[in-house]
């Protein structure tokens, strides 16, 4: 990826984000639709974010590793994407009956997250790879029963046929590009899971 900012070689590049040269987090739908539905409902709790506790471990059996470089000011944003992209992508993929952030009937499913990765890398000079990494602990509980309890994890580059940004740009949308692309590709193969296990739930 050829970057329009001057870059220096290393993984986290906090200090050469530019600020308002970017667009707002991109909107990835997963455009997954479940071939048959699961008749409660679901409810999906804020996410935990965990990722502190985890830099530094290899994220989806490759080279790149759970960061602390983001493009978010806010600390509390990471949280609030990853709880919006979930509601979002349950709702239109059909999985559940309903789909809310709290508990409506006895038999609702709980949905309860941990964000242990969700930033972005690059490495290179001039020339530079950037990736977005996602890495979810997803638990869901009914009447107390824990129904699932397991990790996702995904990572996309700015050469993976994923990523849908443009080759040439800004570092902090190239940034925000790979991370929403990588948590679309970790919800799409999360909601395949779903739909394969609750069959048996």
């Amino acid at each position: 990826m050829i970057l329009s900012v001057f870059l220096m070689s290393g993984c986290n590049r906090s200090a050469l984000r530019i600020y308002g040269a970017s667009r707002d987090f991109p909107e990835t739908p997963t455009r997954y639709t479940a071939k048959a539905s699961y008749p409660y409902g679901i409810v999906v709790s804020t996410p935990v974010d965990l990722r502190s506790e985890h830099y530094g471990e290899p994220v989806a059996g490759t080279k790149w590793k759970g960061c602390s470089t983001d493009p978010f000011l806010n600390p509390d944003t990471a949280s609030e994407i990853v709880r919006l992209r979930l509601v979002k992508g349950l709702q239109t993929s059909s999985l559940f009956s309903k789909v809310s952030t709290a508990p409506t009937t006895p038999q609702d499913v709980m949905m309860k997250t941990e964000i242990h990765a969700f930033c972005s890398q690059t490495r290179g000079f001039f020339i530079a790879r950037v990736a977005g990494i996602s890495y979810l602990r997803v638990i869901l509980e009914q009447n107390g029963k824990i129904l699932l309890d397991r990790k996702f994890e995904k990572v996309v580059t700015d050469a993976d046929k994923e990523y849908t940004g443009s080759k040439a740009g800004f570092l902090e949308q190239a940034m925000k590009v790979t991370m929403a692309d990588s948590l679309r590709e970790l919800l799409k193969d999360m909601f395949k899971q779903f739909e394969a296990e609750a069959k048996n739930w």
